[in-house]
């Protein structure tokens, strides 16, 4: 059956509404000033908000990012010192501290269960206002953990970046944070975090258009394998990101030219002479 047009148009507003963010909601791009999130902001709440522009979800499969437009905003569990060895699984608002419910200095985290979470993303979106386009970003951030493990093949979180939210690629070894196997406990610690790992002035050699968006995406989940059992729980912290400039901005041909004579009789003839300014990127 054929759908009448304003159908088609209606199911197609649909589609982008839910596959592109709203206009001006990014995080703005600059090569002077990192942007830097704390995350202390979000508070203890269990159903903390997490900071705009920044998304969750808790996907059932191992090691799988999914799509910007479609995850959450709030964290469903709150946690800090000594985490339970049955605590449950989800998105965590983590605390460092001594204190079960953690103090003011927050993280946003995972835990997998052997029934329900299996992977983790915590989402951020920019967009590139510096003017010019973008080479690439310099990138820091912390990797916390908050419970011990004793799942055999560890748990990671890789970085990954995307142009649309939903097409990913990992940003590779440099941003990949590793944790072997635990011995003997699933528990928490005493004070928390127990360890932090810190990525450090890292360069993800990505370029980024004048105007253009920009994704990434931290993926918690098991290190091999599909079991998620007996898991760690870790979380991001202290994120900052810096523009690196250098980027050729796009231009179009351009010519500025005289003709000689300038005025001609209709029918006659002229010499027109123009120097001619190449486009950048592509050059043309």
């Amino acid at each position: 059956m054929k759908l009448p047009r304003f159908a088609v148009m209606a199911a197609t507003a649909v589609l982008l509404m839910l596959t592109v963010p709203p206009v001006g909601a990014a995080i703005s791009l600059s090569t002077t000033t990192p942007y830097v999130e704390t995350f202390d902001g979000i508070g203890t709440a269990t159903a903390a908000t997490v900071p705009t522009d920044f998304r969750v979800d808790k996907p059932t499969t191992v090691r799988t990012v999914g799509n910007y437009s479609l995850a959450g905003t709030t964290t469903n569990l709150a946690g800090g010192a000594n985490l339970s060895t049955a605590a449950s699984n989800g998105i965590y608002n983590f605390g460092s501290g001594t204190t079960t419910g953690g103090g003011p200095d927050r993280a946003v985290g995972f835990l997998s269960s052997g029934s329900a979470t299996a992977s983790g993303n915590l989402y951020a979106l920019f967009i590139n206002n510096t003017g010019a386009n973008v080479s690439g970003l310099t990138l820091s951030y912390d990797v916390e953990k908050y419970r011990n493990g004793i799942n055999p093949n560890g748990f990671r979180l890789q970085l990954f970046y995307s142009t649309d939210g939903v097409a990913w690629t990992s940003a590779g070894n440099d941003f990949l944070t590793s944790f072997t196997a635990d011995s003997g406990t699933n528990a928490g610690f005493a004070t928390a975090p127990g360890v932090k790992v810190s990525i450090t002035g890292k360069t993800l050699p990505v370029s980024v258009p004048s105007g253009a968006l920009i994704y990434l995406e931290w993926n918690y989940s098991v290190s091999a394998s599909s079991t998620t059992t007996n898991a760690q729980a870790l979380a991001i912290d202290n994120v900052s990101v810096l523009a690196i400039g250098g980027g050729t901005t796009t231009s179009n041909p351009s010519g500025s030219g005289v003709a000689s004579p300038s005025t001609v009789q209709s029918g006659g003839s002229t010499q027109l002479t123009v120097a001619v300014s190449p486009g950048g990127t592509p050059p043309s």
